[in-house]
């Protein structure tokens, strides 16, 4: 019998064994700091956190451990991008101290630039993987395409690139993908680029848990897809469920980094999801030694897809569609706004969410013209409302429009529309070149070399022999600056040089102009006023003024990531609230029942009191588009109170 039982046992042992997974021979240094709790414009339990980060980190030592040959383990505010050189990857989960601290140039209200934290030197080269916004957080002053489109990316991949590396070895990856709702926001989106999206969408599960079931939990970052591959060092490879287009990237690759958007720990990835988390591991380090080419250095330049939105815009079909959908809103808040009203009066309780829908008003309706002049902007003034005329401006120009870092929107390259050579054909760049060299209109060659390259030669000559030299080698990058750049990992080789631009510099400051004029840079401009009323109160009242295309949130549903606005209001002296603040008309946004406020918004709570005193509002929000979600801000007005 003890024989039998010896035999089993040695069985067992074997059997474990052959289960066991073959390491992979590579050093590993995971970098810990996050937990599985959301803590980004959130009021979280920060003990909870902190046992959080241990619980976090312990699971994905143990994942490593399991299939490397060598682990370390270290906290973000120990790390220090000196230490990657020691390690094959290293892969990032928590935010580490900056080299540079980021700055906000400001006037006032008004962000004039930033400048973003540097984490990294601009050569670095080391393979990193990086989880949810840390892709962003670390990677904006060097350039990553990996920004922040919107923090908002649930457990779920879609769309992904099945016979990428990462998905084919080295372990052996299984997907089951299941038909699920496609994303309102996705279905919203498509429209613009003249995509219709179907009711449901094939999806992979990446994580156990997600914000969308599971309050509070840490939430993913998907980035912009427009100009991802518009350089040789950077791909797509998988988008995921999230409220902005159907190819936010969710996974990518930009030089030696990887960006891991999915944001649960180790312990809540799915058993097909580990190995591809691994082999991505493994994947980024074959890229040790490759740098950036192509940097976006602001994440809100424009690309060429913005010319089709445009041209969406201006169509009836657009109007309609937002006439419709403001309608059917109005109808059905009205009726819930009735319904809770007799609620309220036959003595019922009414929540959070309810308060703000008894001070529903009907959102108005633009006139098609009102319509046009907001999303036509200057071009109103040429076309008005003739929708053929917008189709056909775009339809001769977008080969020639051009964006840039310091600015938003697209603008017309008259010079190379005069030459009928579009700026993503390189023939633009022989010909400026000819046109400088046989001195027929150097101005307008020296505009087109200087707007196009990083290269600030004195004379023609240099750059024919720049161009004959790496013709073959040259890229058009929309996302990196409407540049042509060239494909090399030589760090010294001419044309690449992003420091030109000298975009990382303070500005000069000058004396600003005073105006409530908003931009994509400053996309909400908050002012206040204290009215005296005839009764005696005094009333607090903030203007909240948004640029077109963006909106700041009223009630968020558990199932969003977006933040609430709101307006933490003190008073000083003999003063106090009187009543609840009155909020302005709002809309729904998708299917949830998460409002929204758009346009010149006014917001208003009364005072009581006499005497001096003091009112002091702080007004948190976060603003987005259909491009991207920005990260919550704050704005903090003062008032003095006399009576």
């Amino acid at each position: 019998m003890k024989r039998i039982l010896l035999l089993i046992s040695l069985a067992v042992v074997v059997i474990t064994a052959s289960a066991a997974v073959k390491k992979t021979n590579l050093k590993v240094l995971y970098v810990g700091g996050h937990s599985d709790i959301e803590t980004i414009g959130t009021d979280y339990d920060k003990a909870a956190h902190e046992r959080g980060v241990k619980e976090r980190t312990a699971a994905f030592e143990q994942l490593l451990n399991e299939y490397f040959t060598t682990v370390k383990v270290i906290q973000a505010n120990e790390y220090n991008y000196k230490m990657s050189y020691d390690y094959d990857v290293t892969v990032l989960d928590g935010q580490p101290q900056p080299l540079e601290p980021r700055k906000d140039v400001r006037d006032g209200q008004r962000i004039v630039k930033i400048i973003e934290a540097k984490y990294f030197p601009d050569d670095f080269d080391r393979p990193v993987l990086t989880i949810a916004e840390l892709g962003k957080n670390v990677g904006g002053r060097l350039g990553l395409k990996t920004d922040w489109y919107c923090l908002c990316l649930d457990q779920w991949a879609l769309g992904m690139r099945t016979d990428h590396p990462i998905f084919k070895g080295p372990y052996k990856v299984k997907m089951t993908l299941v038909d699920r709702p496609t994303p309102d926001g996705a279905k919203e989106f498509a429209p613009m680029v003249g995509e219709t999206l179907p009711e449901t969408t094939k999806m992979w599960r990446v994580n156990t848990k997600g914000y969308m079931t599971d309050k509070e939990y840490k939430v993913g970052m998907v980035s912009r897809p427009w100009g991802v591959e518009d350089s040789p060092e950077a791909e797509w490879i998988s988008s995921g469920n999230c409220q902005k287009s159907i190819d936010a990237m969710a996974l990518g690759r930009h030089g030696s980094f990887f960006h891991w958007g999915f944001a649960g720990s180790a312990a809540d990835m799915t058993e097909e999801a580990k190995p591809v988390f691994i082999n991505a591991i493994i994947y980024i380090s074959k890229f040790a030694g490759q740098h950036i080419i192509a940097r976006k250095l602001n994440e809100n330049i424009s690309t060429r897809i913005e010319a089709k939105e445009n041209a969406y815009r201006v169509t009836a079909a657009c109007y309609e569609s937002y006439k419709e959908t403001i309608e059917k809103f109005n109808i059905q808040m009205k009726h819930h706004s009735d319904s809770l009203k007799a609620a309220k009066a036959a003595g019922q309780k009414i929540g959070e969410m309810e308060s703000m829908y008894l001070q529903f008003q009907p959102q108005p309706i633009p006139s098609r013209e009102d319509f046009l002049r907001q999303s036509a902007g200057e071009l109103y003034e040429r076309f008005g409302a003739d929708e053929a005329a917008y189709a056909k401006y775009y339809e001769e120009n977008t080969p020639y429009f051009y964006g840039s870092f310091n600015d938003y929107g697209l603008t017309l390259d008259e010079d190379a529309k005069s030459l009928g050579i579009p700026n993503n054909d390189k023939r633009l760049i022989d010909k400026a070149i000819t046109l400088w060299e046989t001195k027929q209109d150097v101005e307008k060659a020296k505009r087109i070399l200087q707007r196009y390259t990083l290269l600030r030669y004195n004379t023609p000559q240099q750059y024919r022999e720049w161009f004959n030299k790496y013709q073959k080698q040259l890229f058009f990058t929309e996302s990196g600056g409407w540049l042509w750049l060239v494909n090399s990992q030589d760090k010294n080789v001419p044309g690449n040089d992003y420091s030109v631009l000298k975009y990382n510099e303070v500005p000069e400051q000058k004396t600003p102009e005073i105006n409530d004029r908003t931009n994509r840079d400053n996309p909400v401009l908050i002012s206040g006023v204290v009215n005296s009323l005839p009764n005696g109160n005094k009333e607090l009242v903030i203007r909240v003024k948004m640029h077109p295309g963006f909106h700041i949130y009223g009630y968020v549903s558990d199932q969003d990531p977006y933040i609430a606005t709101t307006f933490d209001i003190q008073t000083e002296g003999n003063y106090q609230k009187e009543g609840d603040l009155v909020i302005p008309a709002f809309r729904t946004l998708g299917t949830t029942g998460t409002t929204i406020y758009e346009g010149d918004v006014i917001f208003r709570q009364q005072l009581k009191g006499s005497g001096k005193g003091k009112v002091t509002c702080t007004v948190n929000y976060q603003t987005c588009d259909e491009h991207a979600c920005l990260p919550p801000r704050d704005v903090t007005l003062e008032y003095e109170l006399n009576n």
